[in-house]
């Protein structure tokens, strides 16, 4: 699963079904397991994007 706190800067994931790519340019400032720490998977098309 793709979180925000886990990504870091020059990171590239991928949607296996349309092609989209997306390239972190600045690390996520959240805490894994905070309570302001993002939930939410990164998704497109319903699937969860892949780490290049």
């Amino acid at each position: 699963m793709a979180n925000c706190c886990d990504m870091k800067e020059g990171d590239v994931f991928s949607c296996e079904a349309c092609g989209l790519e997306l390239k972190v340019s600045k690390a996520c400032a959240c805490k894994a397991g905070s309570e302001e720490a993002c939930s939410v998977p990164l998704s497109c098309c319903g699937k969860e994007m892949q780490k290049k």
